[in-house]
């Protein structure tokens, strides 16, 4: 008898952790808030004109809200001219919170590092994902893998109509 008990239990710790690793594993699903649209300013960086600075945009699908960021990518080449890159917003439930983008967002290491890159490339924050919709200088795979992190904060408290 008490070896069916170990057994048993031994067997619903498996299970219990199979679970567990397939449920952690998992992508969230996420759901499209909105837009964030940024445009490189040429004439202003940081460091020497390594690290390019941008006015950004966020727009809401629901309710047309916006607010303004400002972001700064990663140290990349001098930008000479205004380049427009545009993300898709990720959330869990879709909705859009104030300041929700003030954050650090960064290229997962396994799409970084992975040979095939993917058609949308994204980048991780804590409330949100950015899934790369376009770039006005160069692909979008290209665009993204040499920028793995981009810095952004808000230039105002609320959401705005």
């Amino acid at each position: 008898m008490r070896a069916i008990a170990i057994a048993f239990s031994a067997a619903m710790l498996a299970a219990g952790a199979a679970y567990a690793h397939g449920s952690l594993t998992e992508a969230p699903d996420r759901q499209s808030a909105g837009t964030l649209t940024c445009i490189t300013k040429p004439d202003v960086s940081l460091i020497f004109g390594r690290t390019p600075i941008a006015d950004c945009t966020f727009v809401s699908e629901r309710g047309n809200f916006r607010q303004s960021y400002v972001a700064m990518f990663s140290r990349a080449t001098h930008v000479d001219t205004a380049q427009k890159v545009s993300w898709r917003v990720l959330t869990k439930d879709g909705f859009a919170r104030p300041g929700m983008l003030s954050d650090l967002f960064t290229v997962p290491v396994s799409q970084s590092e992975s040979a095939k890159a993917p058609t949308a490339p994204e980048m991780m924050g804590r409330a949100a994902t950015l899934q790369l919709l376009s770039h006005s200088g160069q692909t979008s795979a290209k665009f993204a893998l040499s920028q793995p992190r981009i810095a952004l904060a808000a230039t105002e408290p609320d959401l705005i109509r």
